[in-house]
């Protein structure tokens, strides 16, 4: 059975953790409740952010598109007898993942992440620079 989903109303989870569920309207007007048992809900976050960036793909005809989340907050936090770091991204709408991070791993990202962003900072004030000078070519 298919249903078309016309709005989605309101998300929970029941009362001992085990299940999720996802309230919505159909194309006809109908309630209608999904519940996903933890671990199938987990498969549905774990695809739809790649299932976004394909139909972002294929409505914009552009094959480097990708679906991208604005970052609003992010966290790092240790784990107590883990070796590694959770680091939590949020987005200002409320959407947010968790990722356990490896110290040597979160050590790479944390300087690749600053030198792409020295790189694209220093781009950017390439160019305000040229533009404040009267165009490329002056300088």
């Amino acid at each position: 059975m298919k249903v078309d989903c016309a709005k989605l109303t309101t998300c929970g989870v029941t009362a001992s953790g085990d299940t999720i569920e996802l309230n919505l309207v159909d194309a006809a007007g109908a309630r209608v409740c999904v519940r996903l048992p933890f671990d199938q809900a987990e498969a549905v976050a774990m695809t739809l952010p790649h299932l976004l960036t394909r139909a972002l793909k294929r409505r914009t005809g552009k094959p480097e598109a990708r679906y991208v989340f604005d970052l609003g907050e992010w966290l790092i936090e240790g784990a107590k007898g883990q070796n590694c770091l959770i680091v939590t991204l949020k987005t200002t709408d409320g959407f947010e993942v968790s990722f356990g991070i490896p110290f040597a791993e979160g050590q790479s990202l944390g300087w690749t992440l600053k030198r792409e962003a020295d790189a694209a900072a220093d781009a950017q004030g390439l160019i305000a620079d040229r533009l404040a000078g009267g165009g490329f070519g002056q300088h």
